[in-house]
């Protein structure tokens, strides 16, 4: 099964890139694509940018790539007050929080919820190979929301009533979107940059490539388990 991997930018894959074996570099369209094998996996990775567009073309691309599953790997900023910088989640659940979903009821691929379920024979894989804690950071599994702005103080107490979401970020759901749409396995694994302690832009630069680098780290495990499958 060949892998697709989606990361918003190029620091939040870039150490999964190197260390592609058998590594060939292409770009279609104005998506950049990096194939190889990790774990002796087949994959190919996409650097999509940041927002749900990009997010969506990206995802698409992966699959016309031959990607037959697709996972996303980047940072998110930190909902549930549990989580700390640094912490990784499995998302499990995956919604928009800035969509209405009464206006993608009518049309394909006719949602009946605002939830994405990524594929529960990889979350089971992801929580097996990731445990409760990783290099002194936990490891959470569940929901997480999905949004065009960055979200620091402003509008995370309606994203918590509406949803109560572990962690936001700009574009899971949207390749979500795609991989349902199309009838393919995803999960997608979300490392903090932010909390609600710890808000805001400063604090996302400040933390993004050590959480970057537990993201990848969870990829690269993950994998080496469903390797060993």
């Amino acid at each position: 099964m060949k892998i697709g991997i989606l990361g918003p930018s190029g620091g939040e894959v870039g150490k999964l890139i190197e260390s592609l074996e058998e590594r060939r570099d292409k770009v279609r369209g104005q998506v950049r694509l990096y194939e190889g094998r990790l774990e002796g996996l087949p994959v190919v990775i996409g650097v999509s940018g940041v927002c749900k567009v990009n997010a969506a073309i990206c995802a698409e691309t992966l699959l016309l790539e031959g990607a037959e599953c697709l996972l996303v790997c980047g940072v998110a900023g930190g909902i549930d007050p549990h989580l700390r910088i640094g912490d990784t989640v499995i998302c499990r659940e995956i919604a928009y929080h800035d969509v209405d979903i009464s206006f993608l009821r009518d049309d394909p691929p006719y949602l009946d919820s605002p939830w994405f379920h990524a594929d529960g024979k990889l979350v089971l894989a992801a929580e097996k190979a990731l445990g409760s804690e990783q290099d002194g950071k936990r490891i959470y599994s569940g929901k997480c929301v999905t949004g065009e702005a960055f979200i620091a103080d402003e509008g995370r107490e309606e994203i918590v009533k509406r949803f109560d979401p572990l962690c936001t970020d700009m574009e899971t759901a949207a390749a979500a979107h795609v991989a349902k749409a199309h009838g393919i396995p995803f999960l997608a694994f979300r490392s903090i940059t932010d909390t609600a302690e710890k808000s805001g832009l400063e604090n996302f630069h400040e933390n993004y490539l050590t959480s970057s680098a537990m993201a990848q780290k969870a990829v690269t495990l993950f994998l080496r388990e469903i390797a060993a499958e």
